[in-house]
């Protein structure tokens, strides 16, 4: 048996190194990129569901200031807003909410209590008066009288119209992380 003498380069060639760490350079900044990537989706499903609780929230706001206006059917201001009311806006002018500093002025909205295991930072509402109208039987309840016994006010006359009081209700929720709804819906009282 014999041996083969291997002898070693004069010189040895880094190539393969230069080579795996350029490929390691490459690895790296696809891995990096895939994290990003990853990190945004996190954050985009993040706001998605955020602003699903506030827009639930803002619905629930809605029903509260409806359930107000039934049961305690309060006096609406001359001008301005008193106890979460607003007057009617005067002809062409804009509608109470969309001032600047109106939902941080105590007296244009109403509270909606929040329960402490929601990430909610403000349930709010407002009523806003639009005057009165008519309604058809359809949308308004009953076809007879719709008033107290002895109040005619709401019955509906033989046009098949009633008489009613048309009202927005404007309601805001926000998150802790910010994301923000606001919502609105007309009522009509007779």
């Amino acid at each position: 048996m014999s041996l083969r003498n291997f002898h070693a380069p004069n010189r040895q060639r880094g190539v393969t190194l230069v080579i795996v760490l350029l490929l390691l350079i490459v690895v790296t900044l696809l891995g990096l990129a895939a994290m990003r990537g990853s990190i945004l989706q996190e954050r985009m499903a993040g706001n998605v569901a955020a602003r699903g609780i506030a827009f639930q929230a803002a619905e629930s706001a809605l029903r509260v200031g409806e359930e107000y206006l039934r049961v305690a059917d309060p006096a609406v201001p001359a001008n301005g807003c008193s106890g979460g009311v607003c007057a009617m806006p005067v002809d062409g002018g804009a509608p109470a909410y969309e001032a600047a500093n109106f939902w941080s002025t105590a007296a244009n909205y109403r509270s909606v209590a929040l329960d402490d295991d929601t990430n909610l930072s403000m349930l709010r509402y407002s009523i806003e008066s639009l005057g009165e109208g008519t309604a058809s039987a359809a949308s308004s309840g009953p076809a007879e009288c719709l008033g107290a016994e002895g109040d005619q006010s709401g019955c509906v006359g033989s046009d098949g119209a009633a008489n009613v009081r048309n009202y927005r209700i404007t309601a805001i929720a926000q998150t802790d992380n910010g994301a923000q709804v606001v919502l609105q819906s007309t009522f009509q009282m007779p």
